[in-house]
């Protein structure tokens, strides 16, 4: 990423950088520490300001950014604690996943897992609590509840 610094004298320094889509942000970094954030939405528009903070705010602002406080990792599965020892976790299942094709009574995940499923999100809709009759499909995402070792096992064994 190329990033253009220029000098402004009596000023401070202005950074521009471009951010696809033709946009680019201006960052103008005061002598008194104060900086301010624009977004220019297309070459030769003018900027319109986004936002403007003290030395203090950019530099908190600059840490989370920089990832100081939170570090994201992308994973296959969310979770959720609920009490002492019992989580609520996402799981999807790819098309080889061994629950694809059979019905929630066929699986037979709790007593297979000790895990419970308990709902399913298919398309944007929410099926709470499936029939037995279910069939899992490919892309379906599910919401397991169980200790740490039951998911341990449902993972190994149904996803």
């Amino acid at each position: 990423m190329d990033v253009s610094e220029t000098d402004l004298p009596g000023v401070g320094k202005r950074f521009e950088f471009g951010i696809g889509g033709g946009e680019t942000v201006v960052i103008v970094v005061h002598n008194t520490g104060r900086r301010e954030v624009f977004v220019r939405p297309e070459p030769g528009a003018d900027a319109e300001a986004v936002l403007d903070l003290t030395d203090q705010q950019a530099r908190v602002v600059g840490s989370i950014l920089e990832g100081a406080y939170f570090q994201p990792v992308a994973t296959d599965t969310t979770t959720t604690t609920i009490g002492d020892n019992v989580m609520l976790e996402w799981y999807t299942l790819d098309e080889d996943a061994p629950l694809v094709g059979k019905s929630l009574e066929e699986a037979n995940v709790r007593s297979e897992t000790g895990a419970t499923i308990a709902a399913i999100e298919r398309g944007g809709d929410v099926i709470q609590s499936p029939d037995p009759d279910w069939m899992f499909e490919a892309e379906d995402h599910l919401i397991v509840v169980g200790t740490r070792k039951h998911h341990e096992q449902f993972a190994a064994e149904a996803t």
